[in-house]
């Protein structure tokens, strides 16, 4: 085996004089959907493209096997994921869930994309009027997907510095480990 081995979303670390094997697991989505289950239909369809585009999706219930607990699962998601799409309508705005799931994200400095489509973004809650919001009011479903594909983007390249850092990380623990 190599001295750092990428399996899935975690890494092996061997061959540290004396340490033995180190499995150190990255678990978490890259993106976790915010919505109003009223909305369920174009949270289908945003977490059908960005799976997709590759990338990991949390999206309650889908995403909450049989006998988990939703709050913790939730939360665990919420907390671990960089990114949060907020499906911004009217049903969700008028949420409780959902705003307690917004105030998370905006308290733990996550990447925030309020996504609208049945209101004007100048409708957004008092707290949302600083994050830009995708606008997809007068979108075609192509025009919808495409717009889509841009965010998918933009956390790909997100993720890929993230893999760098930890890349690095393991680099310089087998170089330090090497000196010894």
């Amino acid at each position: 085996m190599t001295p750092a081995v990428q399996r899935g979303r975690f890494f092996i670390l061997t061959g540290i004089a004396g340490l033995g094997s180190i499995k150190c697991e990255v678990k978490m989505s890259d993106i976790f959907v915010s919505y109003s289950f009223k909305d369920g239909e174009i949270a289908e369809f945003l977490c059908k493209h960005l799976t997709d585009e590759g990338l990991d999706v949390f999206r309650a219930p889908l995403s909450v096997s049989p006998g988990e607990r939703w709050d913790e699962k939730i939360l665990e998601n919420l907390k671990n994921s960089p990114w949060v799409l907020f499906l911004a309508s009217k049903a969700a705005c008028a949420s409780p869930i959902v705003q307690q799931e917004v105030g998370v994200a905006l308290g733990k400095e996550k990447h925030l994309v309020p996504i609208v489509w049945d209101m004007d973004p100048s409708e957004l809650p008092g707290w949302l009027k600083n994050v830009q919001a995708l606008d997809l009011r007068n979108s075609s479903f192509g025009e919808a997907r495409d717009q889509v594909s841009k965010i998918a983007e933009r956390i790909k390249a997100d993720k890929l510095k993230g893999y760098l850092i930890v890349g690095l990380v393991i680099a310089a623990i087998l170089y330090v480990a090497s000196k010894k």
